[in-house]
């Protein structure tokens, strides 16, 4: 026979793991001890002199490793009626071997492998006795996903077993048997459990508008800044409460656009308190002819409470009135007193 015949093993396997690789089938490469029998049947070399239908067995025990790659100890029979021979014995082809296999998946499943190694064999049953030799094989196969509770697989193959025996014999084998675990692929182990979310800090009662009274009992809220309150958080009367940046043009009652939004807090305040009734007081320094102060800080009076009830606050709830210069808080001596004595004030009836 020519040595060339063992190009045809090769040339069958590389289309094989192509299409496995095209298929994305990565071994996962878990540790796994396993042992396999099976029953072989073998097509013999003509030149063995003998039927070219052979039968026997084979065992295998294999280890696998990290990654793709497992090592497998194999030993297997074949037996074939010998045919031409004076003693017409059997022959028998017996071997040991070890073979390298890449698997293709990690065995948990359907898992396709290319596998080859050597060995020897011992050849009975042929003129002159036992006969020992090397051995080279090539094959590939496939393990089925476990088909019981135990891990029990099946596993198929098939070789091509060059034996080095008289001119070189080429033998192919084909298997089907059981792959029996010895140690599962071991588990990943379990993502640790989350950490319980932290329990968000117990937050402290709210007094939102600082009158004194939580949240949770204030009936008025957003109450003006100084405003005195009940124990439900509502104005009490007979007070007065100075109205912060409320601005005019010049020798004008017209409000200038930073008066408008402290004053969109007195109308929301003013909603909070529905029971409350308020007159809106203008007042001016002492600079300035007095009747003329009087009429300004009328109109300026009137100005506010013009604003307030056209964002929603009943006519019926506010009055205005200028005081002029009559009512200072402060000395009309200093800029600054006379700044504080430029005012309006919200009095609550």
């Amino acid at each position: 026979m020519k040595r060339s015949l063992l190009a045809l093993p090769l040339t069958l396997s590389l289309p094989l793991s192509g299409s496995f690789l095209s298929s994305g089938a990565i071994a996962e490469g878990l540790d796994d001890i396993y042992v396999d029998l099976m029953p072989v049947f073998s097509r013999v070399d003509s030149d063995r002199s003998a039927d070219n239908d052979a039968y026997g067995a084979r065992a295998i025990y294999g280890r696998g490793w990290r990654g793709p790659w497992y090592t497998e100890v194999q030993a297997f029979g074949i037996r074939a009626d010998g045919r031409n021979l004076l003693s017409g014995k059997n022959l028998y082809t017996s071997g040991v071997g070890m073979d390298m296999v890449y698997a293709f998946r990690d065995r948990s499943g359907y898992t396709p492998f290319l596998l080859g190694g050597a060995g020897g064999t011992v050849n009975n049953g042929y003129p002159g006795g036992a006969d020992v030799n090397g051995f080279i094989n090539l094959g590939a196969g496939f393990v089925s996903a476990p088909i019981n509770s135990n891990g029990l697989k099946i596993r198929a193959e098939v070789r091509y077993l060059r034996d080095y025996f008289a001119d070189d014999m080429n033998d192919w084998q084909l298997g089907l048997g059981f792959s029996f675990p010895l140690q599962k692929a071991a588990e990943p182990a379990p993502a640790p459990a989350p950490a319980p979310a932290p329990k968000p800090a117990p937050q402290p009662p709210k007094d939102s508008d600082g009158d004194g009274v939580l949240d949770k009992d204030d009936r008025c809220p957003d109450t003006l800044p100084n405003t005195r309150v009940d124990s439900e958080g509502c104005a009490l009367k007979a007070q007065t409460i100075t109205l912060e940046d409320i601005r005019f043009e010049f020798n004008s009652a017209t409000l200038t656009p930073a008066a408008t939004g402290s004053l969109n807090k007195v109308v929301k305040a003013l909603n909070n308190q529905p029971g409350a009734s308020v007159e809106v007081a203008g007042h001016t320094d002492s600079l300035g002819n007095d009747a003329y102060n009087k009429r300004l800080s009328d109109q300026r009076a009137n100005s506010v409470r013009q604003y307030l009830v056209d964002n929603g606050i009943a006519a019926s709830r506010i009055t205005a009135r200028g005081y002029g210069e009559e009512q200072p808080v402060a000395s009309n001596d200093t800029e600054a007193g006379r700044a504080q004595n430029r005012r309006v004030e919200l009095r609550f009836k």
